[in-house]
């Protein structure tokens, strides 16, 4: 019995938002002023196949709706960037979204990024060739530092958005920071590999 209550009370903390905020990996503090970006780019989240056809997953629609909040505030084109481009890319799923809620949105397309060092280092090339060099970067809150590290390393300047947030208050139990909690993990470890992978 004693055991399934510590079981629970780890579960708890693992549910609070305020415990979670300190797993997640920090952020920059490099970060640019947002009012000087020239783009939007928004990180792919992944894609289903249902039915037959490929499909945004949730995480995807939640970045494809901060990504076109931030386009319209700013009036800044938007790219999509995530593959594999076989069937229907992240990225064109995620425009098709934008079409359907701002069709005149000015939208490109990087469709053959297979992970967040290559949505960087593809993106980069593109909004190089448009002359940018300063962008609002939306992703999930956990991906955010590693995101960012990695287009600092493509010489693009960020402003970063997070498309997830933990929910408030802080002491409130939610599902939402459980899940946060497994993207800090993961996000760590994937902090690690790319340090010795790309450094």
């Amino acid at each position: 019995m004693s055991g399934l209550m510590v079981l629970w009370g780890i579960l708890l903390l693992a549910s609070l938002p305020a415990v979670v905020a300190f797993f997640l990996p920090p952020m920059p503090s490099w970060a640019e002023p947002i009012e000087y970006a020239q783009a939007v780019v928004v990180l792919g989240a992944g894609r289903t196949n249902r039915h037959g056809g490929y499909k945004l997953t949730t995480a995807g629609w939640q970045r494809a709706g901060a990504g076109i909040a931030e386009a319209q505030a700013y009036n800044l084109p938007v790219l999509f960037t995530g593959g594999p481009a076989e069937g229907k890319s992240e990225a064109r799923l995620m425009a098709q979204a934008v079409y359907n809620y701002w069709p005149q949105a000015e939208v490109w397309l990087e469709e053959e990024s297979r992970n967040t060092w290559e949505n960087a280092v593809f993106s980069a090339r593109l909004l190089q060739e448009k002359g940018i060099k300063r962008i609002i970067l939306v992703t999930d809150r956990a991906q955010l530092p590693r995101a960012l590290y990695c287009f600092r390393a493509q010489g693009v300047l960020c402003s970063p958005v997070a498309a997830s947030k933990l929910p408030e208050p802080g002491w409130m139990p939610s599902t939402t920071a459980l899940v946060m909690l497994l993207e800090a993990y993961y996000e760590w470890l994937a902090l690690g590999w790319y340090w010795l992978k790309y450094r």
